[in-house]
C-alpha cells in the first residue's frame, strides 16, 4: 500500500463518518423540532380550552343570576 492510497483510503473513511454524523444531527435535528412543534400546538390548545371554559362558566354564573 503505497502512501497516495493510505491517504485516499483515510479521505474515504472521513467522508463516510461526516455524513453519518451529518445524518445522525439532520434525525436529531427534526425530531426535536418536531417535539418543540407538538409542546407549542399543546400550550396553545391549553390556553384556548382554558379561555372557552371560563366564557362558559361566566355565562353560566350570568344565567343562574338572571334565574334567581
Amino acid at each position: 500500500m503505497t502512501l497516495q492510497d493510505a491517504l485516499r483510503e483515510i479521505a474515504d473513511k472521513a467522508g463516510y463518518m461526516t455524513a453519518i454524523g451529518a445524518g445522525t444531527f439532520a434525525g436529531w435535528l427534526a425530531n426535536n423540532w418536531l417535539g418543540l412543534a407538538g409542546v407549542l400546538i399543546a400550550a396553545v390548545g391549553l390556553v384556548v380550552n382554558w379561555y372557552y371554559n371560563h366564557k362558559r362558566l361566566k355565562l353560566q354564573e350570568q344565567q343562574q343570576g338572571e334565574d334567581s
